[in-house]
């Protein structure tokens, strides 16, 4: 039953000529083609100009409110701005402020001038303009090198971008999360303004009262539907379940799904729950499980009511359009031996899905997972605040050979861990943290100028 909830990006394509008498048209088409062949195979839902611009290529301002409002009516979610030669720093520069998304900056590189010395288009020469009027537009961008567009710096700052403006999206579009139940009584560490959140930056943070879930579980438990029975069969066979029994595996089964229908009922990216303060009384056992098969679905879960923590896997999940799962842990220990290295724990959320081969996964008699990840680069991140100022801790490292530990849990292991560890005690943050398999530091730094009001905080 292991699942996500993909997303694709729609891109805008915007390619830009100087106006009549610079460059022609029939040379103006060539770095157009080049760049629209290379992106076929881009992870991206492409939609060009061509109906609204000649050719596809817009070049003077008056096309600028056409272009604009066909791109809306589209509901891109970002925009390449294409140099086919020197360009038109007013276009771009007034596309970009009134579409106010993400925009992609790119001009192929120019041939050799010709044997009479004559140079075609001076594409590169343009992009210094163009670049200097979008941030006098207060425009933010991305840009790529002046490359071929068969290059790999083309096709990785594509990438890059596409991550980004994901990312972007995500938070920028209402984001909302689905709080349940309340943070335990004694973590003043997961406070968090819910005011604050929605006023700066449209976050909504939707309440599901404990007693609503409780009702909701068990009536699917007394009357289990299909959905509940394959997710009880799907967990009985990539996991050993008998310690925890069939009523309580059934119970966590139904919870799954009354906090997957609820998150969609409302469009929540992610979700934080009270767990083991009440859980454990109500129910006789702690979610931890409900919480890894969620995140495993593409329903990113945050436990011990942090919201923070909510919004920081939401953001990570966007940073690969929701194809693979985040994990949420704690930072534990240092590891004995290996002054670089730290125990990333949780009492059992991690997803089994991302568990390391040769594993034999259980959850016990309390609902906790009991697995070790698997290898691989991680990147770890951490949105939190301070007096109103907000911050994006993001680092990089890989997983490591460690102490067996209870739980679920891998050991981390970084360049440097007392930068980390000093950054995370003096900076606005504690000791959860968002994690997800890759590298995706640039994205987020990269998604952070789409942001008003976020920070990125790099180690």
């Amino acid at each position: 039953m292991n699942g996500t909830r993909e997303t694709k990006i729609k891109l805008g394509l915007v390619p830009v000529k100087r106006g009549p008498g610079f460059t022609s048209i029939e040379n103006a088409l060539i770095p157009k083609q080049h760049a629209f062949e290379a992106l076929k195979n881009c992870p991206a839902e492409l939609i060009s100009i061509d109906t609204v611009a000649p050719n596809g290529i817009a070049e003077s301002p008056d096309q600028v409110p056409a272009i604009v409002d066909y791109l809306k009516s589209q509901k891109v979610d970002a925009i390449f701005i294409i140099h086919t030669d020197f360009g038109s720093e007013e276009v771009i520069a007034k596309i970009g402020k009134e579409m106010g998304l993400p925009v992609l900056l790119w001009g192929e590189r120019d041939d050799a001038p010709t044997a009479e010395g004559i140079r075609i288009r001076d594409t590169q020469c343009g992009i210094f303009a163009s670049a200097k009027v979008l941030r006098r537009f207060g425009v933010p961008f991305t840009y790529i090198e002046n490359c071929h567009s068969t290059d790999p710096a083309f096709s990785e700052g594509v990438e890059l971008f596409l991550r980004a403006a994901s990312v972007a999206k995500t938070f920028n579009n209402g984001l909302k999360v689905l709080k349940v139940g309340e943070r335990p009584a004694s973590f003043f560490s997961v406070m968090a303004s819910e005011e604050e959140f929605l006023r700066k930056f449209g976050i909504e943070v939707i309440p599901y009262a404990m007693g609503a879930l409780i009702g909701h579980v068990n009536k699917l438990k007394d009357n289990p539907s299909d959905e509940v029975s394959k997710q009880v069969e799907c967990m009985k066979k990539r996991m050993d379940v008998k310690l925890l029994g069939e009523d309580k595996l059934t119970i966590l089964a139904a919870m799954v799904i009354a906090i997957k229908h609820e998150m969609e009922r409302i469009g929540a990216a992610a979700a934080s729950l009270e767990c083991w303060s009440s859980m454990g009384q109500i129910f006789g056992f702690v979610p931890c499980q409900v919480i890894g098969e969620l995140t495993a679905l593409g329903y990113p879960v945050a436990c011990e009511g942090d919201i923070c923590g909510a919004v920081t896997s939401a953001m990570l999940h966007a940073a690969d359009f929701n194809k693979s799962s985040s994990f949420f842990a704690d930072l534990t220990i240092r590891h004995p031996s290996n002054d670089n290295a730290e125990l990333l724990w949780h009492c059992g959320p991690f997803p089994q899905a991302l568990m390391k081969n040769g594993e034999s996964p259980f959850l016990d008699d309390e609902g906790r997972g009991q697995w070790q990840l698997k290898d691989g680069p991680l990147t770890v991140a951490r949105f939190d605040s301070l007096d109103g100022e907000y911050s994006l801790f993001v680092g990089e490292g890989k997983t490591t050979n460690g102490p067996k530990s209870t739980g679920t849990y891998c050991w981390l292991e970084v360049d440097d861990w007392i930068k980390w560890e000093k950054k995370l005690v003096e900076g606005p943050y504690i000791h959860h943290c968002s994690v997800i398999y890759g590298n995706y530091a640039e994205v987020l730094q990269e998604a952070c100028k789409y942001i008003d009001g976020l920070s990125a905080d790099l180690v």
